[in-house]
């Protein structure tokens, strides 16, 4: 998989970007499909699937979240990571509170600038992207997101499926 993570990154820039410049997106080798975007006043999380046409069927396929708040930064994950996320969330979404706690961390694999995500519960869900490379985002979804967001977590995860 590290051969598609970057033109992710750059496609994902590109789509975020673009858009309020008036440009058209970075083109790449692939098919990005974005599933479901989330947004605030300045922040937008996108869950989204990327095929490499190019790659081997076994790692041809990653589900990704990214966040632009105008920085941005993107992880990518193949099958069982993306199940693994889903954990993440799921715990998340059940434990709300006054305060914020981290309910569980994740390494970006396969790529040389790597991506860490943090997950927090408290008044809603938290997450947070950071890479060297990159910039550290964060995007807190609301309660009144969280079955849309686990929907679109399940549609990712049934596209790498097949």
């Amino acid at each position: 998989m590290p051969s598609i993570r970057r033109p992710l990154f750059l496609l994902l820039l590109g789509l975020v970007v673009a858009p309020g410049l008036g440009t058209s997106p970075v083109r790449a080798e692939g098919k990005l499909a974005v599933v479901e975007k989330f947004a605030d006043s300045n922040t937008e999380l996108m869950v989204a699937h990327y095929t490499d046409p190019a790659a081997p069927a076994d790692k041809g396929k990653v589900g990704l979240l990214a966040i632009a708040t105008p920085k941005r930064n993107s992880f990518a994950f193949n099958l069982a990571e993306w199940k693994s996320l889903i954990a993440l969330a799921n715990r998340a979404t059940k434990i709300q509170s006054a305060t914020w706690t981290v309910v569980g961390t994740m390494t970006e694999t396969g790529t040389s600038d790597v991506s860490h995500l943090t997950v927090s519960a408290g008044p809603a869900v938290n997450f947070v992207i950071s890479s060297q490379k990159g910039d550290t985002v964060a995007y807190v979804l609301s309660e009144a997101e969280f079955s849309r967001f686990q929907k679109a977590l399940r549609d990712v995860q049934d596209y790498l499926s097949h």
